[in-house]
């Protein structure tokens, strides 16, 4: 049996103790955390108890991620961190030898972004980003589906979800998300996961038009878009979204010349006639990370590319970003024009 892959987690907070952890110990003896690093040491220590709990060994706490990156003997780093951390600090662990795993969004702009996409090479590791929905069972699934010709050519999709974030979400109360230097706040940092599953199934967007509202002051600087889409096969679609507002999260609903399929986060819906003619349950544990980490094991451990690669991470923030221009400027815009 292959050695663990000798891992640090740079971040700590609450989407490493509800979603990595879990899915990283769903794995077994594929990763051994030998390290974590947060500002807040008790956010780390409290982690680490949680990990030596299972495992019976403690991970080492650091409080600077340069200390942590210089002194540990490692072979990966998986960065939770704000966005706009995410260049600095990938590049500083993938040049201490570490193949690295980072939270979506890829950085907070076009132009950081931009250099990271040159660094697997430049450095000889792997960046992935930490894109769970290319993970999720249903949007594989249907991927799938519309490959093998199960409706026919797709000529149309439609997205309405309401993504709601109030006072009652954890997520709420995180510093950089009342405070983003992402575009859009909510609209990329929701967004990419959108923007990954939409061109999973259907492909590169080509143009968009939009608009977008602040419907909520304590969601800036923007929470709802409303886009038509333009892809590149010659489909047509329309994308809305609101985290300003409760209310149902409908399936992504892709209609071809020959059937529909009704997408959700666990289900799948082949549709002809008016009538449901084939359905699948695909449960994605962890929200798709334990496919995600077993991705990027893979990766490690071959030095292969992962699914999610730096280059997707960026072409799913390009497409959000062209619609949140396409809304500022009132005008059809070209997802390539970045």
């Amino acid at each position: 049996m292959s050695e663990p892959i000798r891992l640090a987690i740079i971040g700590t907070g609450l989407i490493v103790f509800g979603q990595h952890w879990p899915a990283i110990q769903t794995l077994g003896n594929e990763f051994q955390v030998v390290a974590l690093a947060n500002r807040t040491p008790d956010k780390a220590e409290k982690l680490a108890e949680t990990i030596a709990a299972v495992t019976g060994a403690r991970p080492a706490v650091y409080t600077d991620y340069r200390a942590l990156l210089a002194q540990e003997r490692l072979d990966a780093v998986s960065l939770a961190l704000p966005t706009l951390l995410n260049p600095e600090i990938t590049e500083a662990a993938m040049a201490a030898g570490c193949h690295v795993i980072a939270e979506k969004p890829i950085a907070a702009s076009l132009a950081d972004a931009a250099p990271m996409l040159a660094w697997p090479e430049r450095y000889g590791r792997q960046l992935m980003i930490a894109e769970n929905y290319r993970y999720y069972g249903s949007y594989n699934r249907a991927a799938e589906q519309i490959a093998a010709g199960a409706i026919g050519q797709p000529r149309l999709a439609r997205w309405n979800l309401n993504s709601y974030i109030g006072p009652d979400n954890p997520y709420y109360y995180t510093t950089w998300r009342q405070q983003p230097a992402h575009p859009g706040g909510y609209i990329s940092d929701g967004g990419v996961h959108l923007a990954a599953a939409l061109r999973m199934l259907l492909g590169e967007v080509a143009a968009v038009t939009a608009q977008a509202a602040a419907l909520r002051p304590d969601l800036p600087p923007l929470d709802t878009i409303s886009a038509s889409l333009r892809f590149a096969n010659g489909a047509i679609g329309t994308y809305a979204v609101t985290y300003a507002l409760p209310g149902p999260e409908q399936p992504l609903t892709v209609i071809g010349t020959t059937g529909a399929l009704l997408v959700g986060r666990g289900r799948v819906e082949l549709w002809r006639a008016g009538e449901v003619v084939q359905t699948w349950d695909e449960p994605s544990p962890h929200g798709g990370m334990v496919g995600m980490y077993a991705d990027f094991a893979r990766s490690v451990r071959t030095g292969e590319p992962p699914r999610s690669t730096a280059a997707e991470g960026y072409a799913d923030l390009q497409l959000i970003v062209a619609m949140l221009r396409a809304a500022e400027e009132g005008r059809e815009v070209q997802v390539a024009e970045g």
